[in-house]
């Protein structure tokens, strides 16, 4: 069960929540590679470049990025993310399938 995983490990839940408890389980060495890729793209302290290996998961890494729209930052802030310190500060977004503060506008395309 997730909820006894997470409280047996003390630990927030994430992608690699199952290499926890079992080995490999659905995540395998390359995934694993993939979720570094994805969170150094999303600023996570513990895949930054010096952190993780190989070095080659950050081939061609600014060409498949996240975009140039906003600053990762802004996003980050719209969906309620702090990868630094693991918290998640708002998900009304997700649980009610409004959009966000600030891009209330979109809201006819969720009736």
């Amino acid at each position: 069960h997730w909820a006894m995983l997470s409280k047996k490990y003390n630990k927030p839940k994430f992608w690699e929540s199952l290499h926890r408890a079992f080995t490999f389980g659905i995540h395998d060495p390359l995934e694993m590679m993939v979720v570094n890729r994805v969170k150094y793209q999303l600023g996570y302290p513990e895949s930054a470049p010096d952190m993780v290996k190989p070095k080659s998961v950050f081939t061609a890494v600014d060409q498949y990025s996240m975009g140039k729209v906003r600053p990762l930052e802004e996003y980050l802030k719209i969906v309620g993310v702090d990868v630094k310190t693991k918290v998640i500060t708002y998900t009304a977004w997700c649980e009610t399938g409004v959009p966000p503060p600030g891009f209330e506008r979109y809201n006819h395309l969720y009736e």
